[in-house]
């Protein structure tokens, strides 16, 4: 999806986006993160001449998502209306897009060690952290967590993939990132560092300890939905862009 072929109806990245670094990966591509992280960023870039782009990542499910976004120039599109009001932003800061069905493990994985990531990120449902609400202890039993803990350098979930990248950036001298949970539960920043410590330590003790002392978990507040699309919005959102 071209430029060109969007109307002017659409607000349009403004910037070089050739010019956007990589700096963080956000792992489940849904709507709340296209309609808030993405959308604040792309602000950043237009208005503050940040080079912080996003490389996007579905690990389970969205491979269509995913698709659709290398299909269209990795842009996409965030409609905000009001009562009296519709407005289209073309959203440009993303880098690249991949799925671990799609792309492969390695290629992810890889990305992540990316010297320049500063950030992962994650919007990927509380059942995506397997955790108990009761303890807020990591649920090492789970068929999926037992099979990364036996396997850890072939992960299926987001916290095997976390703590592999960070062994390998470990291992390759580079720094640790950030891990920002954005999944509207409480204390999610404390829930990631339990859910990754706790993996760690099932894993490797010394990784372990190099994340305890590296890796910082800010917790997020989350407070806005991003409603459903409908065909009504479809056929609005056609009209304000063009496509």
């Amino acid at each position: 999806m071209g430029n060109n072929l969007l109307s002017a109806k659409a607000t349009l990245p403004v910037y070089d986006r050739n010019n956007l670094a990589p700096r963080i990966i956000h792992l489940g591509f849904g709507a709340f993160h296209r309609a808030h992280q993405g959308v604040y960023a792309d602000i950043l870039a237009t208005e503050h001449f940040s080079d912080w782009g996003y490389y996007e990542v579905n690990l389970i499910g969205g491979e269509q998502q995913i698709a659709d976004l290398q299909q269209q120039d990795n842009l996409y599109t965030v409609a905000e209306m009001s009562a009296d009001a519709w407005t289209a932003r073309v959203v440009g800061v993303v880098k690249k897009a991949l799925h671990v069905q799609m792309d492969g493990l390695e290629t992810v994985l890889a990305a992540m060690c990316e010297p320049q990531i500063a950030i992962v990120s994650l919007t990927i449902t509380e059942k995506g952290y397997f955790h108990s609400p009761a303890t807020g202890q990591l649920m090492l039993d789970h068929p999926m967590v037992a099979a990364d803990v036996q396997n850890p350098h072939q992960p299926k979930t987001a916290t095997g993939v976390i703590v592999e990248a960070l062994a390998r950036r470990k291992a390759a001298g580079l720094p640790a990132f950030t891990v920002m949970s954005c999944d509207n539960m409480p204390e999610n920043g404390h829930v990631m560092r339990d859910v990754v410590t706790s993996y760690a330590k099932a894993v490797d003790v010394k990784l372990a300890q190099w994340i305890e002392d590296n890796v910082t978990f800010p917790s997020t507040m989350v407070d806005r939905i991003v409603p459903a699309v409908t065909e009504d919005t479809l056929a609005k959102i056609e009209q304000l862009t063009g496509v």
